[in-house]
């Protein structure tokens, strides 16, 4: 079978070097696709358990508020070793070890007796296993391939990775209901470990490592040091390589750190309920999912939008007109109003917002450059953890006192807000004009 795999990849490799398309590409399109399986089922689908959780094991919406935020808050404890070891073994390695951990993890979750025994392997084992395989080695690798064009390059990996997710995240839904939480659990595990492990393979971790440069630029070129982008942006700068502790004393990392909290604590905050407070306004079950399902289509939309801006505009004005995009969809939902309107403009609202996510990690890789992205972005992820742990669980445990959603909408319309003055103000590191 490793011989097989082997063999394929060997050919398809040489196939890809005849073509005229920089293999980078290809590197984008499989990475999103080993992710999206991996996604469907610990990210992008995770709303979709939520009720059916708490039905399951008798739990409260604050216990299951708990468990989730704890999941989505684990990318910041997890930051800086899953950037160690990345940065040691590479991206492909990585994958390997999570793909094992997060499908077998699935295989053994629907056995849990209770929901303590449910909380321990989905936080003990899957979603580590998704942090250290999937979120920090894929925005390696992209950062690895790719600089003029690494909004971009990130943006299509979103765009593409959020394409089964469409697809699957309702079916997952519809699996729960007629098969069961169990049975869907241990599908989920099989299709993880099916796909995943074998597709690995054909991962590269540099370009260096198949004779390219990043962008598949000549290995000597005058125009790397051009102030014109090729790509026909505005004023492009050659990457600086920074040391760990050279970035961390530049007043930009640190402005980046608190802009990308506010965002993504504003988001987790309401998106882990965002079914539940779809229903809230006066839609049912059903319609709620299917409406997160066109949100998860929008914003595949919004990724490349945004990222080609990215490439072409400031990228901190960029994140900061999204981020106001983020505040506006919050406040609708604040303000009360009731009907299907209100989640779908809410759905076009907050798809910009969460379409600069890319955006977000591009700017970091940009500023910085390669050699210690990862760790860089794990200390970001880092600082997050008390907010993203803490916001979900807030927002449900509001719930169960009070039965609604308004004081933690309007609390969070203004974290995002505090996230578009704070992108607004953060500049390039002034060493890399120099």
């Amino acid at each position: 079978m490793v011989q097989l795999i082997y063999g394929a990849k060997l050919l398809l490799i040489r196939k890809f070097k005849l073509s005229n398309m920089f293999f980078g590409w290809w590197m984008v399109g499989l990475g999103a696709f080993v992710t999206s399986i991996n996604k469907t089922a610990v990210n992008k689908g995770f709303p979709v358990f939520i009720l059916p959780v708490e039905q399951f094991f008798g739990a409260t919406r604050a216990e299951v508020s708990l468990i989730f935020s704890l999941a989505r808050a684990e990318n910041g404890p997890t930051g800086p070793l899953a950037g160690w070891l990345v940065d040691k073994f590479g991206p492909r390695a990585l994958v390997f070890v999570g793909a094992t951990m997060s499908g077998g993890g699935f295989l053994i979750l629907g056995y849990s007796p209770n929901i303590w025994a449910f909380a321990v392997i989905y936080l003990g084992i899957i979603t580590v296993g998704s942090n250290l395989g999937f979120s920090y080695p894929m925005a390696t690798l992209l950062n690895n391939w790719f600089y003029r064009q690494k909004s971009m390059a990130m943006s299509v990996f979103h765009a593409l990775d959020s394409i089964v997710p469409v697809v699957l995240v309702p079916l997952v839904a519809v699996s729960i209901g007629v098969l069961g939480l169990s049975a869907t659990f241990t599908i989920i595990g099989w299709v993880i470990l099916g796909v995943v492990l074998p597709l690995a393979f054909f991962i590269k971790d540099t370009p260096e490592s198949m004779g390219l440069t990043m962008d598949g630029d000549p290995e000597q070129c005058d125009d790397l040091t051009s102030n014109s982008d090729s790509t026909g942006g505005s004023n492009w700068i050659p990457p600086v390589e920074y040391e760990l502790k050279t970035a961390m004393l530049t007043p930009t990392y640190w402005i980046l750190v608190l802009a990308t909290a506010f965002r993504l604590i504003a988001k987790s905050a309401i998106m882990l309920h965002i079914i539940p407070i779809f229903v809230s306004v006066g839609v049912n079950e059903q319609i709620a999912v299917l409406a997160f399902s066109l949100l998860l289509f929008i914003t595949m939309l919004m990724y490349i939008v945004i990222g080609w801006l990215g490439d072409r505009f400031p990228k901190n004005w960029v994140l900061m007109m999204a981020s106001i995009f983020g505040t506006a969809s919050f406040a609708l939902l604040a303000m009360g109003f009731q009907g299907i309107w209100v989640v779908l403009v809410f759905v076009l609202l907050f798809s910009v917002a969460d379409g600069s996510a890319p955006t977000n990690w591009a700017t970091l890789g940009e500023y910085f450059g390669r050699k210690t992205f990862t760790r860089l972005r794990g200390f970001v992820q880092l600082a997050n953890f008390p907010g993203v742990l803490l916001a979900p669980f807030f927002v449900g445990w509001w719930f169960d006192i009070h039965g609604n959603y308004t004081l933690p909408l309007w609390i969070f319309t203004i974290i995002f807000a505090l996230g578009a003055v704070t992108f607004g103000i953060m500049r390039r590191p002034l060493s890399n004009l120099e």
